[in-house]
């Protein structure tokens, strides 16, 4: 008897193949949830080792799993994926593997089944074996394995999957995989699709590549950005992201994907689990003209953002803009001092809010119109930065100079390629800061 299946949000798409399917293919609905890089049990970074936020950080991994469960639960789907890095170290701790089953469990009395593959994170390697998942659990090895679903003794669909057996797997995992029957068929793999320069490249592949498997569904993890990717066949590879932002670099809703699948057509949509959400905002400095009316406008941006109901809050604030202020927060440590008072106010909010860190991007109140129309040695500054900016051969020719040489091979050692290529804007902006910065100390 088909499920029923509300909708949690709306928005999502549709893919699929039709062609080929028999007859049992065609008629049987079912739905699943995809989720991927739990990483159950992290250390937060940028949350201090202590106060009254850390305990609703430290758990905040493991809600977004019972979260997840919930959503099964709730859409009655016939079985979960957990796309890889379950857990945030190999050596994962006993409190991550015991909420783990307890959750699996959950869906094991609601005859849901649950399908894992291990990551760069959790590889088999780190498993000790002494905690046993229930029986409706399969853990995919080292070794590409083909598994039928199926309901009501009817097949339903296939999935495929392969777990890394260490940390570093460089080999394109995807070749394994491989279309078996007509079935609806979805492959399980923790990859870097695309040599996403934010992830290690583990298991890389091409999307030509996932299409070469003519499945379905790619239930990728590794990638902690939601994404899709349509493939040429009709296939569609998926990364729901992780369910819990850890850090201010992971900022916005975060959670899994429901599909739903009829006539062999697979249609998404994406749930938000995440208690605890991270936020990168601008504090604009126009019009400030005391600390008193800083710290009204810094509370009224977070208030803004912050005001949904969740566990709590972490934002990265940036003092943005030209102001009178500028002079002030240059005094040594003012900064860190107007910093601390709202990590303090922002405690207390209601939910409460972490100050991850509050970061000066001010500048000084010039007006660089009238510097250029004014001329002299300032308004010349500009006008040949701006002209050197725009002029390639003069820009490559910079770029190539002894000196800039030099300063690029030692930024490139702390990790900074910013002087590898010509960079227009850096040459404009260097002169809009030697103006502002002479005009101050001229002040």
């Amino acid at each position: 008897m088909p499920c029923v299946h509300p909708r949690i949000t709306p928005g999502g798409g549709k893919v699929g193949r039709k062609a080929g399917l028999g007859y049992g293919a065609r008629t049987m609905r079912f739905s699943f949830v995809h989720a991927a890089d739990l990483h159950l049990d992290t250390p937060f970074r940028g949350v201090a080792t202590h106060g009254p936020l850390l305990e609703r950080f430290q758990q905040s991994t493991f809600h977004a799993l019972a979260r997840i469960v919930d959503v099964c639960l709730r859409e009655r789907v016939t079985f979960l994926l957990l796309a890889g890095d379950l857990f945030d170290v190999k050596d994962r701790s006993v409190r991550a593997r015991l909420a783990l089953r307890t959750e699996l469990s959950r869906l094991d009395r609601a005859g849901i089944q649950t399908f894992i593959v291990h990551g760069n994170h959790d590889p088999l390697s780190g498993d000790t074996g002494t905690l046993g998942l229930p029986a409706s659990v399969k853990v995919f090895g080292p070794e590409w394995e083909d598994v039928e679903v199926r309901r009501d003794g009817r097949r339903l669909c296939h999935v495929q999957g392969v777990s890394y057996p260490d940390v570093e797997v460089r080999e394109n995992l995807s070749a394994r995989f491989r279309r078996t029957g007509e079935h609806f068929s979805v492959g399980l793999l923790h990859a870097n699709l695309g040599g996403d320069a934010g992830h290690a490249n583990y298991a890389p592949c091409t999307a030509a590549d996932l299409a070469a498997g003519g499945l379905d569904y790619w239930a990728l993890g590794h990638v902690h950005t939601r994404a899709e990717h349509l493939l040429p066949g009709g296939g569609v590879a998926v990364y729901p992201g992780n369910p819990q932002g850890r850090h201010v670099h992971e900022t916005g809703e975060r959670g899994c994907v429901v599909v739903d699948v009829e006539d062999g057509v697979a249609r998404r949509r994406f749930v938000p689990v995440d208690r605890v959400r991270w936020h990168r905002l601008d504090v604009p400095l126009a019009g400030v003209t005391s600390l008193d009316m800083l710290q009204a406008v810094a509370t009224e941006v977070v208030e803004s953002r912050c005001a949904e109901d969740f566990d709590g809050h972490a934002v990265r604030l940036t003092l943005a803009g030209r102001g009178p202020l500028h002079r002030e927060l240059a005094r040594p440590g003012a900064r860190t001092q107007l910093e601390a008072d709202l990590r303090e106010r922002l405690a207390r909010a209601h939910p409460p809010v972490l100050l991850e860190s509050l970061r000066d991007g001010s500048r000084p109140e010039v007006d660089l119109e009238a510097v250029r129309a004014e001329g002299g040695f300032l308004g010349t500054l500009l006008d040949d930065a701006q002209a050197l900016a725009h002029d390639e051969a003069a820009l490559t020719a910079l770029w190539d100079s002894e000196h800039l040489t030099k300063l690029g091979q030692r930024l490139k050692r702390l990790g900074v390629d910013a002087l590898e290529v010509p960079r227009p804007e850096l040459v404009a902006q260097a002169g809009q800061r030697g103006v502002e910065q002479l005009h101050e100390e001229a002040s």
